[in-house]
């Protein structure tokens, strides 16, 4: 099984949004991966989060913002750092790879919509890359 964690500041907006999404995706794609978000200073889930997720299809039970140590570190197989900067605790050899993306809270508010949904869109984007099998027909991007 492959477990992802996403990671952002606060465990707000784009790590939750990337976590629901990684599990659709994975589902979509018959693949058996779990996904976890979290921050260094957890806060709420943003109602946008939820909003999208549920526009795309994904599920929205249980979706919380959490600090890190509420993750089971040891299960997870590769983390996502989704903003520059953050220096996360994690454990002595596991992977980490950069996804940074515009924070969609910080566009202009009459431009805040089609930010929330660009960012959704690119994380789907990301994910069915990262997610599907090498020389899986199913292959987008």
């Amino acid at each position: 099984m492959t477990t992802l964690l996403f990671l952002d500041d606060d465990d707000a907006a784009r790590a939750p949004l990337a976590a629901g999404l990684a599990r659709m995706v994975a589902e979509d794609l018959d693949l058996d991966v779990d996904a976890y978000s979290a921050g260094m200073r957890p806060s709420h889930v943003r109602p946008e989060v939820r909003k999208l997720l549920r526009e795309a299809g994904a599920a929205v039970d249980g979706i919380h913002a959490k600090p890190l140590l509420a993750v089971p570190l040891d299960e997870v197989t590769l983390a996502v750092k989704l903003a520059p900067d953050l220096r996360f605790p994690l454990p002595a050899g596991l992977p980490c790879i950069d996804w940074h993306l515009p924070d969609p809270t910080c566009a202009p508010l009459a431009d805040r919509d089609d930010a929330w949904r660009a960012t959704r869109d690119e994380l789907v984007r990301r994910l069915k890359l990262h997610l599907t099998p090498r020389g899986s027909s199913t292959r987008s991007g």
